[in-house]
């Protein structure tokens, strides 16, 4: 088998064209290793004519070129490139593959409207802990809709419009009378699918008009944490959004944070069209995907690759442990310790009130507490803190990914530099510190329990005598531990600390 393979997937769509390159290693870790986007515009002009312009096609060549570049330049392997709706419904479509074929060398292949929402939903579902959603993938020239329940998706569909050619309707500066002419428009072309009308699930937004609702959101609310994949919004906050932008010039918009300035002269057909879909499906709930197609183009590959199905069984402990892969962590002690901290939660978790969700946490932490090794041994708790902030772990909201890097940070002891933190301390209340400090003390004690990573503790019984006021941690030992139960020991002061109890030992 080989060292790595270098993976490219394309998405040239009717608004932009993107490029992902995500290497593999021979043990089966990927990581996103360059990403560029560029905007195309390549169904402009489409709903009137039915063809693509000679300048559009150039301007997507040109962009091809420059991919074609960069594959070179990370020594791609295998590259998959697709192209959606612009290309799919121009008579010419044809002769632009025929033409970017020969001047780049991508094999660009069409796709249905049908395959872009499925891949679409394969980038969401395997990246989001979602059971049931209707997940819209918004372009430039067609919208694709897709039903989940219990993760599988149950319909889909592919409309007719996107935000560049609905914009071609409305104008510069649209009115009240052409908007409400819109929503009319969009009513008539979805109110016939009967699985979406008063659904009531959530509304899962894939696309740059998706992101870009998050960004203002995030902007306006000074949100601290800049990642968008599983941001949530309601449906008031975002009409209180689609009205402000719809009233403004196009210059106007141009001003506003966290709207791309390449977006605003679209982005008002794209808040319409997610809009009419809040009013049909009765949703009150928006959650944004940073994953879409390409992710799903390469999930499917990657499964197939290894011999497994479409949909990653349990996606958080699929992205953990590819974070484990890829920082090269000792599996062996990680695997350990996390075993440990979870027969301390099954003894104690109970009267900490620590339940199920915090239990995946506590799992979560325990694999990556080391990887901060990686940047630097010394102080590789603060390092392990930051990795796991900053990590593509699938199945977290935003507040669990921070108690998660908290965790990892105290994995050797609370410090408050933590609690001083601005994106943590807004981000967690006081509840929300209590758990990580108590979850972080489980951590800290398995952590001791394998400190010369020799698995000399096999497991352990943890339990109370609250008669005594005791906690009790009973050792079952494949030989001598000394500097485990040296390292356990001093941390009865933080136990007695948080949990009010005595820790004894017993081996």
């Amino acid at each position: 088998m080989k060292e790595r393979e270098r993976v490219a997937i394309i998405d040239l769509g009717s608004n932009s064209a993107r490029l992902i390159v995500v290497d593999i290693d021979r043990r089966g870790a990927y990581n996103l290793v360059y990403n560029q986007k560029e905007t195309v515009r390549l169904g402009e002009g489409l709903a009137a004519t039915g063809q693509l312009q000679e300048a559009d096609m150039r301007r997507a060549v040109g962009t091809l070129q420059v991919f074609a570049h960069m594959n070179q330049l990370f020594k791609v392997d295998k590259v998959l490139a697709v192209a959606t709706a612009a290309v799919r419904n121009a008579k010419n479509g044809a002769d632009f593959l025929r033409q970017a074929k020969k001047e780049t060398g991508i094999p660009l292949r069409v796709i249905s409207g049908e395959a872009e929402a499925k891949l679409g939903y394969l980038g969401v579902v395997n990246t989001l802990d979602i059971e049931e959603g209707i997940v819209f993938d918004l372009g430039g020239a067609s919208t694709e809709l897709t039903l989940i329940k219990g993760r599988k998706a149950q319909t889909a569909v592919s409309m007719p419009f996107g935000a560049v050619t609905l914009t071609e309707y409305l104008g510069a500066r649209p009115n009240e009378k052409k908007l409400l002419e819109l929503q009319n428009h969009l009513w008539d072309q979805l109110v016939g699918l009967s699985w979406l009308k008063d659904s009531g699930v959530p509304l899962i937004g894939i696309g740059g008009t998706a992101r870009n609702i998050a960004k203002m959101d995030q902007r306006k609310k000074g949100y601290p944490f800049p990642k968008v994949h599983n941001y949530r919004l309601g449906k008031m906050a975002f009409q209180e959004l689609y009205r402000s932008l719809a009233g403004m010039t196009l210059s106007q918009r141009r001003k506003v944070p966290g709207l791309s300035n390449e977006r605003a002269d679209i982005i008002v057909p794209g808040l319409a069209i997610v809009n009419a879909l809040f009013d049909i499906t009765s949703s009150q709930q928006f959650l944004v995907s940073g994953c879409g197609v390409r992710e799903g183009l390469f999930m499917q590959y990657y499964q197939s690759r290894h011999g497994e199905g479409e949909l990653v069984r349990d996606i958080l402990e699929h992205s953990t442990h590819n974070m484990m892969l890829s920082y090269n962590l000792d599996e062996t002690h990680a695997q350990h310790v996390a075993s440990l901290a979870d027969q301390l939660w099954q003894g104690w978790g109970d009267r900490a009130e620590l339940g199920a969700r915090e239990r995946r946490l506590l799992r979560v932490s325990a694999l990556l507490h080391d990887i901060g090794i990686s940047i630097n041994y010394y102080d590789h708790p603060r390092h392990s803190a930051y990795l796991v902030e900053n990590a593509r772990l699938f199945g977290l909201t935003h507040r669990e990914q921070m108690l998660c890097a908290v965790m990892a940070g105290w994995h050797n002891g609370l410090s408050m530099k933590y609690v001083r933190n601005r994106m943590y301390s807004e981000f967690l209340d006081e509840g929300d510190w209590m758990r990580a400090r108590k979850l972080s003390l489980l951590l800290a004690v398995a952590e001791a329990l394998d400190t010369t990573q020799m698995q000399l503790v096999r497991r352990v019984k943890a339990g109370f005598d609250l008669e005594n006021g005791l906690a009790l941690l009973e050792l079952e030992l494949r030989e001598a531990a000394v500097i485990e139960q040296e390292n356990v020991n001093k941390l009865k002061k933080a136990f007695k600390k948080e949990f009010n109890l005595e820790l004894t030992v017993m081996a």
